[in-house]
């Protein structure tokens, strides 16, 4: 079985930004930048996938600057269990929107030909959520989203998610695209020796002239970034009693808040 598991780097979410305030663009020359979070359980479940078969190949694939996600592919997906990575790397996609990454990704899945894709339910730097499932429309490939459990069994999948209420079981054929969250595994820790190892393992870096692609165009674009405005000073009710300072509480809401 081929699988593709589609990562991003993003900012640590530890990095504290510096926003006095509204620029048009963040100094992002001092952030500490990781593998997206959600996209470590797309890559665990990938390996483990794998590892219950007892064959396949992954293919860990991303777009940005071959010199800065380079490492971030080493660590996080060669050192663990994938087996070749792929970066698309074209200063034309400088600031492309999830509608034009997955453009890109798309051409890289279709030149390889994967049976099952994985990606991250969202990167935690713009919390879009919509790469993965523009992905899958763009292959024509059913997309089962945010998956609890998941089971493969022969040409097809078996998909567990938790809804409102309740778990929905999902069939599906594959070809598919699954996008991955928070519970449905433990990502495991890179070693050092397969750290070490994991610099032998071949990464291709191609750009869109070599996927035989027009970089696509953005069709969004941040204008401005704006720090939220600062909290209001707190307000201390008094009252005779209890009861007294909960009415106060709610006229205040009511009539000068208007939250109730």
């Amino acid at each position: 079985m081929k699988i593709a598991v589609c990562v991003k780097q993003v900012p640590d979410s530890e990095v504290r930004l510096n926003l006095p305030g509204p620029v048009p663009e963040l100094d992002r020359s001092a952030f500490t930048m990781v593998i997206n979070p959600y996209d470590q359980f797309a890559v665990e479940e990938a390996v483990r996938i794998k590892e219950r078969l007892g064959h396949g190949d992954i293919t860990a694939v991303t777009v940005g600057p071959a010199a800065k996600v380079r490492e971030m592919l080493k660590k996080d997906c060669l050192a663990v269990g994938c087996d070749r990575a792929v970066i698309v790397d074209d200063a034309a996609l400088a600031g492309a929107d999830p509608l034009a990454v997955a453009e890109v990704l798309a051409a890289v899945l279709r030149r390889d030909r994967y049976d099952l894709v994985l990606c991250g339910i969202k990167a935690i730097d713009d919390d879009s959520s919509q790469v993965g499932v523009m992905l899958a429309e763009l292959l024509d490939w059913p997309h089962v989203g945010y998956i609890g459990s998941l089971d493969i069994t022969g040409d097809g999948l078996t998909a567990r998610r938790e809804i409102e209420g309740g778990v929905e079981v999902v069939a599906s054929p594959l070809p598919c695209v699954l996008t991955c969250g928070k519970g449905l595994n433990e990502p495991r820790l890179p070693s050092l020796p397969n750290i070490m190892k994991a610099g032998m393992k071949p990464v291709e870096v191609i750009d869109c002239a070599g996927l035989g692609l027009t970089p696509p165009a953005p069709l969004t674009a941040v204008k401005e970034y704006t720090p939220p405005p600062p909290r209001g000073a707190c307000v201390m009710i008094t009252a005779d009693d209890d009861a007294a300072a909960a009415r106060e509480l709610a006229r205040r809401l009511h009539e000068e808040a208007k939250i109730i």
